[in-house]
């Protein structure tokens, strides 16, 4: 019903967030990380939105990142998991970790989470391990390169390759080929696609 809210911060505690849109108050109920990127109280904000019904109340519930909210529909969509422990989940620990606690069926991390029992970790874990995006690492951080290009860069080489059909493996190795044929060089985006697209 709603995809998403554009307003003002009227006020915000770290779970709810009153948002002004166009002089209606919007009561959005949010995770701690989406709180800590909120700006400041009369400045505007966009939050992603998820309308949840029930036969007692209805509720909004605001993500700063399309990351956070596919997350929160996720541990939703597990059998006793309601929108308030998913809101604990994502609140008690930074979403990468999260993902990276699930991937290695790390149940420690999630028990850590207050409210989290070690049956909730458990079925979490299994519903979600071949579900939940795998923590991405940066390739531009994660290939060698000359300090003379940005990680930025290298980044964006990768993505604008695989725009073009190449699987992220063989982009990779594309560019990482080129920057050790190349270190010591300053070169742009185009420079390094250009070469890269010989070699895949």
């Amino acid at each position: 019903m709603y995809h998403y809210l554009n307003g003002k911060i009227a006020e915000k505690t770290p779970t709810v967030v009153i948002l002004d849109v166009n002089g209606v108050g919007y009561e959005v109920r949010i995770s701690v990380n989406t709180f800590s990127s909120l700006p400041d109280l009369g400045q505007a904000v966009k939050l992603l939105t998820h309308f949840v019904v029930r036969e007692d109340a209805q509720l909004l519930y605001g993500f700063a990142t399309e990351e956070e909210r596919e997350a929160f529909k996720l541990l939703i969509s597990i059998s006793g998991i309601g929108p308030k422990l998913a809101i604990t989940l994502l609140s008690g620990v930074a979403l990468p970790d999260l993902k990276r606690a699930i991937q290695e069926k790390n149940i420690a991390v999630l028990t850590a989470i207050s409210g989290i029992g070690q049956k909730t970790a458990e079925r979490v874990i299994v519903e979600l391990k071949d579900k939940i995006g795998r923590v991405e690492v940066s390739a531009g951080k994660e290939l060698l390169h000359d300090a003379n290009i940005s990680d930025q860069a290298v980044e964006d080489s990768v993505l604008a390759l695989v725009s073009l059909g190449y699987t992220k493996q063989k982009a990779k190795d594309a560019v990482q080929k080129i920057l050790k044929e190349t270190l010591g060089k300053k070169m742009s985006v185009e420079e390094i696609i250009r070469k890269a697209l010989k070699h895949v």
